[in-house]
């Protein structure tokens, strides 16, 4: 028997946004000032009161936070869920949603759960670089419908009805997105439902930021076809713990159950305190509306500061304004003279400390534009970032 290794796992690719963490990293170890516009993660704690909660529990002499839960979470913190989600709208029962350790987890059981290998998917581009890998994993046979600029990256409803064929098993929708930060449509969620009631196939939602969103409403497609919704959701933008990896999926029973046994088999539990400082915050809805308030308003204010600052220091770059989440998609295509977002990313990185993330990591149309996050910096930094990027392509050019 010949030592081998299941190439299968191969198809597991280093996440591309690692390439920059680790320029990052290395520049930061040389004592380099890094402005972080590439980070997809909060920098604003969750609210202090949910934080006092979970450390009485911790100085408690017990072993109930370091053990084992139950593979859906605590059935207090389903509760919990099932109720925060009636508040937006969304009727569930506790049979229909489980935790999981974190939006990876639930996105991975997810489609290991819903797809066949020869499978047909639907995606949009831009996409969230995160679901190749799993789709080549999955054997599935992705077909893309491109969004662009002039079209607020909404899905042109005809394009969307000419992908579809009776091979179609999925479509995979990102609202508020990541990277553009578009929130879908009414007209374009009705139309997807519509296909995938009339077709039978699954909508796996991404909503991730859903709280997170300043013009405009996000919509929730399960409240239009929930035989075929399920939904994929995250707390590490809201509120704010990306490292304790949090998360959770909803959707119809028998797809929850599948779901929930790919995560006993791969993470067994999410993580117990977590689950505690999540549960204390979703029943604290007046804490809970509060802070939301506040991210909005305070990521609002950065959004607007770093579109700003691209208007007024690169007037030839092509700026999508978000209407959610943590990003602004911006076009440097003019700019770019002979370089690829790529190398202009890490050269940023390299010479001015500023951090950005290539649009070619996430869209095999828009290979020229560069995701910019705005929450992770404060208003004069984010300025101050732009003003670098600025300076270099002037003498880059």
């Amino acid at each position: 028997m010949v030592r081998t290794f299941n190439k299968r796992v191969e198809l597991f690719r280093e996440s591309p946004t690692r390439k920059i963490d680790k320029i990052k990293e290395e520049e930061a170890r040389r004592g380099k000032d890094i402005i972080l516009l590439s980070t997809g993660q909060p920098s604003i704690p969750p609210p202090r009161r949910t934080r006092e909660l979970l450390s009485r529990d911790l100085l408690e002499e017990s072993s109930h936070l370091y053990s084992y839960t139950p593979t859906r979470g605590y059935a207090s913190l389903i509760e919990a869920i099932v109720e925060d989600m009636k508040y937006f709208g969304v009727e569930l029962e506790p049979e229909q949603v489980t935790a999981t350790a974190g939006g990876q987890s639930a996105l991975f059981a997810a489609i290991t759960s819903l797809i066949e290998p020869g499978d047909e998917v639907i995606v949009l581009d831009p996409m969230y670089f995160g679901y190749w890998p799993l789709l080549d994993y999955a054997g599935a046979k992705v077909k893309t419908v491109t969004t662009t600029f002039q079209g607020g990256f909404q899905p042109d409803p005809e394009k969307l009805k000419e992908a579809v064929s009776r091979r179609t098993k999925m479509i995979i929708v990102v609202s508020p997105d990541n990277p553009t930060g578009r929130v879908l449509s009414l007209e374009a969620a009705k139309t997807i439902a519509d296909l995938a009631v009339e077709h039978d196939f699954w909508i796996l939602v991404d909503e991730a930021y859903r709280t997170l969103v300043y013009e405009g409403e996000h919509v929730y497609i399960y409240n239009i076809a929930p035989g075929h919704t399920v939904a994929l959701n995250a707390f590490s933008k809201d509120p704010g713990i990306p490292g304790w990896r949090l998360g959770f999926a909803y959707g119809p029973a028998e797809a929850i159950r599948r779901i929930r046994l790919v995560v006993q088999e791969t993470v067994y539990c999410p993580p117990s305190p977590a689950q505690r400082l999540v549960e204390y915050y979703l029943r604290d809805r007046e804490t809970r509306l509060s802070f939301m308030e506040y991210l909005r308003r305070e990521y609002t204010r950065r959004r607007d500061t770093l579109l700003k600052a691209l208007e007024e220091h690169l007037p030839e770059v092509v700026a999508f304004k978000p209407q959610g989440g943590m990003f602004v998609f911006a076009d440097f295509t003019p700019l770019l003279k002979g370089m690829t977002a790529e190398e202009l990313a890490v050269r940023l990185l390299r010479e001015e400390g500023v951090a950005v993330v290539p649009g070619s990591y996430f869209s095999q149309t828009h290979k020229g534009s560069i995701r910019l996050s705005f929450s992770g910096e404060p208003p004069e930094r984010l300025r101050l970032g732009v003003e670098k990027i600025a300076s270099f392509l002037r003498r880059a050019g």
